[in-house]
């Protein structure tokens, strides 16, 4: 019997990260609710979803941030909009991937200035994909509070509309 050097055995890692991947595309925007409750009483979010974002389903992505910007959860939607799958975007701030060349700094000034208020707010934007198209996003952030009344996360959700 000869041994096949060009493959490589199969190790339980292989199929836990089959099963993950397979639980992460069903984490989509459908069971947006079931995965905000969940977080919410792990961060102590007061912010109810009904509140938070009462009008989801219109939009196409979620991605919920911690309050330094640093994504800690995308649904599969945000891999169709973007090309970037969870694992490229997880630890790292939204912006540093998604804004390229016609991404104008008036824009960026904005959500800053925006985010910085507290306050809960829809803009566009023009975000590039992975492989550089760009595209324009409504982007609705909602800060999400603490019983401190403390932000500690960022909910966006996203649509593209151009």
């Amino acid at each position: 019997m000869s041994l096949n050097t060009n493959s490589v055995p199969l190790i339980a890692g292989d199929f836990y990260l089959e099963t993950f991947h397979k639980l992460c595309g069903e984490l989509n925007g459908t069971y947006l609710k079931e995965v905000y409750q969940r977080l919410a009483q792990n961060f102590e979010w007061i912010t109810p979803i009904e509140k938070a974002a009462e009008d989801y389903a219109t939009y196409q992505a979620y991605i919920i941030s911690d309050n330094a910007y640093n994504v800690v959860w995308v649904d599969t939607g945000f891999s169709k909009m973007t090309g970037y799958e969870a694992h490229e975007i997880i630890g790292k701030k939204p912006n540093a991937l998604l804004h390229g060349p016609q991404t104008k700094q008036e824009d960026r000034d904005v959500f800053r200035k925006k985010l910085k208020s507290g306050s809960p707010f829809t803009a566009q934007i023009t975000n590039h994909r992975k492989n550089g198209e760009a595209y324009v996003c409504e982007v609705k952030i909602v800060p999400l509070f603490n019983a401190s009344k403390e932000i500690t996360h960022f909910l966006a959700l996203e649509k593209e509309v151009a």
